[in-house]
């Protein structure tokens, strides 16, 4: 027997019913045999076409889980080394106030290697992110790929908006402070924020003066006068040696 009944109120990741009992409709979904709410909302069975479904309180549809390559929108809340969690606010365009929360591994974040998601996401970060499973909780996302990443952050310092200056290269106007993010193509144009590619770091300048231009030295930052043997300077040897064989003849 079904372990809701029509009326009750549920969250998402309720267990509702077993496929044997009921088919999943509108809201809710099938993992393992058994059927789980996909939104929240209220039961409805309907015992004619043997099916369940959620509705609002006022009978309207309800939105379910994301399914895999559904684009969803959210804030970041939490940001550990190797994961993250989302509260997702919109899913294709569509906003979602159900409190979903979506996660992102390291692993799913860049085809880079990052050693820490703290280095390309904090917390409070507006990510757009793909969903990677179905009708799962948490949902699986995934930041790969040019439209995906961070749409909107704040300097960890002084709270004000960042503004791109290059690629992944954050700058704030108000501090000075640089930061870094894994961003989306299009960072920052939903919030009418301008990239600054004149504000981005410098490269340093490297000596360009040739080889043995002045003082030679030697990798240990020794000055090197030359090749030295055992026996003190290799030119002197060969001198000697010159000189004995001139008393010879």
């Amino acid at each position: 027997m079904a372990d809701v009944k029509s009326g009750d109120i549920v969250v998402p990741g309720d267990q509702l019913c077993v496929i044997e009992e009921l088919m999943p409709s509108l809201g809710t979904y099938e993992k393992d045999g058994i059927v789980y709410a996909a939104a929240p909302g209220k039961v409805d069975m309907n015992l004619k076409e043997r099916s369940i479904r959620i509705i609002s309180p006022s009978g309207g549809m309800k939105l379910a889980l994301p399914v895999k390559g559904d684009i969803v929108l959210g804030e970041a809340t939490i940001v550990f080394d190797q994961r993250a969690e989302i509260k997702i606010v919109r899913i294709n365009d569509v906003d979602y106030h159900s409190g979903l929360i979506g996660e992102i591994h390291i692993s799913n974040v860049t085809r880079r290697y990052v050693k820490s998601m703290q280095d390309v996401l904090k917390q409070n970060d507006i990510v757009r992110a793909a969903a990677l499973n179905t009708h799962e909780i948490p949902v699986q996302l995934t930041l790969v790929g040019p439209e995906l990443g961070v749409v909107f952050a704040e300097c960890v310092k002084c709270g004000n908006a960042l503004t791109l200056t290059t690629h992944n290269n954050m700058f704030c106007l108000r501090c000075e402070n640089r930061e870094t993010r894994e961003v989306a193509n299009d960072y920052g144009v939903r919030f009418g924020l301008e990239a600054r590619p004149d504000l981005a770091p410098r490269r340093r300048s490297y000596d360009r003066r040739p080889y043995g231009h002045d003082n030679r030295r030697d990798r240990g930052g020794r000055r090197f006068d030359g090749p030295r043997g055992r026996g003190g300077d290799r030119r002197d040897r060969r001198g000697g040696s010159r000189q004995r064989n001139t008393r010879r003849r």
